[in-house]
């Protein structure tokens, strides 16, 4: 496993060793293994200001809303605080993308910084439908999910370049 430390340390997590790394400054970082039909990991982030004052332990709040307007839509989503005060919504969707039936897992990971702000990291994982329930892919989920859970934040709000 390698050590990312995205946008100067915004957020820490880790990938296998051999995935390639992209950054773009509008589309974020994507990380993905060399090789026909990989999957592909997407990370983008973003910070926002909050109505009223946040809490440390406002993760949750903070992914009412999205969770709610998902649930609305049909979309089965789970929500559960992390141990270091963050929270993580999770939910899948299918999407068709140049005739390929795909499914992108998404795990929203809240990370309140009192007292107005909140920074929001959006990790999705596209693979192809037809290979969703194949024995790698699940390995790779939850390799995945394992890694997300263990993501790092910085405490500052700004984004440092990098």
């Amino acid at each position: 496993m390698k050590v990312i430390v995205y946008r100067g340390g915004v957020v820490t997590f880790r990938v296998p060793a051999h995935w390639r790394e992209e950054y773009s400054d509008t589309d974020g970082g994507m990380f993905y293994g060399d090789y026909p039909d990989s999957g592909t990991l997407r990370l983008k982030v973003s910070t926002m200001t909050a109505p009223k004052p946040l809490q440390s332990g406002s993760a949750t709040d903070v992914l009412q809303v999205v969770a709610d307007g998902l649930k609305n839509h049909g979309v089965k989503v789970t929500t559960k605080g992390r141990k270091d005060g963050n929270a993580v919504l999770k939910y899948e969707e299918a999407a068709v993308e140049q005739d390929m039936r795909l499914t992108i897992c998404y795990w929203v990971v809240a990370n309140p910084l009192p007292p107005r702000h909140a920074r929001v990291a959006t990790f999705s994982y596209t693979i192809l439908a037809e290979r969703r329930n194949k024995r790698q892919i699940q390995r790779e989920l939850e390799m995945l999910e394992a890694e997300i859970e263990a993501a790092t934040f910085s405490p500052d709000r700004g984004v440092v370049a990098g």
